[in-house]
């Protein structure tokens, strides 16, 4: 039910899709894919999809490292 602690934490992770999903359609351009297939659209997606989730994950290590003090693993 809305106002509960489970119903919050459900809001909090749907915002955070949320601003993922605006955030790829902002800079990846995932608002103009324009293939005449669905298949081609998916790997376009895919793709994306895969480069933010590389990106964010060598931010996240690097920010870690820099925090600890830790030479960055390759």
């Amino acid at each position: 039910a809305r106002g509960t602690k489970t119903w919050e934490e459900l809001y909090d992770q749907r915002t955070a899709v949320e601003r993922v999903n605006a955030y790829l359609k902002e800079f990846f351009q995932l608002n103009n894919v324009r293939y005449r297939t669905g298949k081609r659209a998916k790997v376009h997606f895919d793709l994306v999809t895969l480069v933010y989730n590389a990106a964010k994950l060598a931010t996240d290590r690097i920010r870690n490292a820099l925090e600890n003090k830790k030479p960055v693993a390759a």
